[in-house]
């Protein structure tokens, strides 16, 4: 009888230790998972890139789903909790913020929860730690954030911190990012966070403030307008703005000048946050005359740019014709180049990037870039060159892949004439052309020669 007592011991001590399985949670706060990214290459955007995982911490919100932080700027594909047990069901992206790496994971495979924890602003005002406050960018972001400011420098992974069961929010190195920021995330169904859309000036010398002020008192000087997100072409570098959202910009101290700036444009009057889709109100000064503007908060989105940053929330655009691999030029696939990238790729293309990214111009407009040529018999004089700029096709001047595809279905053509930057010229015969195509997916067996937008 004793022997039968022990075993049965022995075996509830063992299955208390288990990890988390696919039946049921171990009733804690933060639960631990794995999430999985899936590679991408600018570079060589036809291949399937090998995936990578990192740690996750989440928590439960309610309603099936997930919250948690991980890393930006990556393209996640699933999640699934750390367990020895092949059975756990993997969590659905079911948001996902490229600016603060903010997640939300759904699941339907899962009959017990852990119980939620509660969203409640009150009160996390009330016994989380405030104290001084600052509005930051997190790593590879563009949207500011307010946070708390810590004494204690914590770890640079993202960690969720409670205080009396309350969440108060999300800690990041010496930064305390405030629980609203994870209720607005889950409320909106993750929808991201606004950007003030334009770039502004609060340090200015003796003399720029004489000679931008004027007779105005403690102006905002608008520096830069971001193309797609702010109100470009009706707010312009140079601009004075005096007020926003009605409040007047006269009775701001200068030592939290850039901060109060941010809260006038990216929060209500009540202190909570604004949402995609309101409207911002300026008055400013412009050419000896007053002016109003009004715009709709929008997200950072670098896709409106001439040249974008990155390839957002989906594989990089390409375009192979002839062994001639075509792509449109971001910051990502010069990047690729290594670390000292501004050193090792072409230089114009890092001329390009760096005045001319942020072009603003009426049209969607995009470069496109002879990245490098496929070996073929059929293109041998060609197999040098490289990184170069599609200026033309047939005398038609190249604003991007799509319209470079049409170009090409042209039936009226017989023939092809690329013009590329360094008055480079590659002239094909459309028989050429198809039998170019050919031999290329007879020899590299790429699953498809294109990735364009719809």
């Amino acid at each position: 009888m004793k022997s039968f007592k022990y075993i049965i011991l022995i075996f509830v001590s063992i299955v208390t230790l288990l990890p988390l399985g696919a039946e049921e949670f171990e009733d804690k706060r933060v639960v631990e998972s794995r999430i999985t990214f899936q590679k991408t290459s600018h570079q060589n955007p036809w291949l399937v890139g090998e995936p990578f995982s990192r740690k996750l911490n989440l928590i439960y919100v309610g309603k099936g789903l997930f919250f948690g932080v991980t890393l930006p700027k990556q393209n996640p594909v699933f999640a699934e909790f750390e367990s020895f047990d092949y059975s756990v069901p993997k969590l659905g992206i079911k948001s996902y913020d490229e600016e603060t790496g903010f997640i939300l994971l759904e699941t339907n495979g899962i009959s017990k929860f852990p119980n939620p924890v509660v969203l409640d602003l009150k009160s996390s005002n009330k016994h989380c730690p405030t104290g001084k406050s600052r509005y930051v960018f997190l790593p590879f972001s563009k949207t500011p954030i307010k946070v708390f400011l810590l004494d204690k420098k914590n770890s640079e992974e993202a960690e969720f911190f409670f205080k009396n069961q309350v969440l108060c929010g999300v800690t990041i190195a010496d930064f305390l990012i405030p629980a609203e920021y994870v209720e607005t995330f889950y409320r909106t169904n993750g929808k991201p966070f606004p950007h003030p859309g334009l770039v502004f000036d609060v340090n200015l010398t003796p003399s720029e403030r004489e000679y931008y002020s004027k007779n105005i008192n403690n102006p905002l000087l608008v520096t830069e307008v971001i193309p797609g997100v702010g109100p470009a072409y009706n707010l312009f570098p140079g601009d004075l703005i005096t007020e926003i959202n009605s409040t007047p910009l006269t009775k701001i101290d200068d030592w939290d000048r850039a901060d109060k700036v941010y809260d006038f444009i990216l929060r209500k009057p009540n202190g909570s946050l604004r949402e995609l889709g309101e409207t911002v109100n300026l008055k400013l000064h412009r050419n000896f005359q007053n002016q109003s503007v009004s715009y709709d908060l929008r997200a950072y989105d670098s896709n409106d740019f001439l040249i974008p940053e990155e390839a957002k929330k989906r594989k990089p655009l390409y375009l192979i014709v002839g062994g001639f691999f075509f792509t449109e030029l971001t910051n990502a696939y010069l990047k690729e180049f290594g670390t000292e990238y501004r050193v090792k790729s072409e230089k114009k293309l890092v001329y390009l990037s760096d005045y001319y990214q942020k072009k603003v111009h009426p049209v969607r407009e995009k470069i496109v870039i002879l990245s490098r040529v496929f070996p073929l018999e059929g293109n041998l004089g060609y197999q040098e060159f490289q990184d170069l700029v599609l200026e033309k096709v047939n005398g038609t001047r190249v604003t991007s892949l799509s319209q470079l595809k049409n170009l090409l279905q042209s039936e009226e053509a017989t023939y092809y004439a690329f013009e590329l930057s360094g008055g480079k010229i590659a002239f094909f015969s459309r028989k050429e052309i198809l039998d170019l195509q050919q031999e290329l997916q007879s020899t590299y067996k790429l699953g498809r020669s294109y990735n364009l937008e719809d």
